[in-house]
């Protein structure tokens, strides 16, 4: 029965991880962020409830963990585009050389 509950759990972790990622690419083509302020704002989701309340309803801090770790994934997947769009840049910017250097 544990190792059932264990893989109903490993299967909604992957599906929760999964629907972050489709969720956050479709949030980077609609709109324009910045992902340092992403980068900012997510633990203060965790740490600005838990200075003000002492005692927090488990389901409301269930939310708010889901929250952090989307905006995580959020900004991983930022970081990930700059990435590539930069080493697009650099491989134009080497078969452009490449192109200068062979008519010579």
């Amino acid at each position: 029965m544990k190792i059932l509950i264990w893989g109903v759990y490993i299967i909604l972790v992957i599906l929760f991880v999964l629907g972050s990622i489709y969720l956050s690419r479709k949030l980077i083509n609609k709109f324009k962020m910045n992902r340092w302020v992403i980068a900012f704002a997510a633990p203060l989701i965790l740490i600005i409830p838990k200075i003000f309340f002492e005692n927090i309803n488990p389901i409301i801090w269930a939310m708010l963990v889901f929250i952090f770790m989307v905006l995580c994934v959020l900004f991983f997947e930022l970081n990930n585009g700059i990435y590539k769009e930069k080493q697009i840049k650099k491989a134009l910017l080497i078969e452009k050389l490449d192109k200068t250097h062979s008519k010579k």
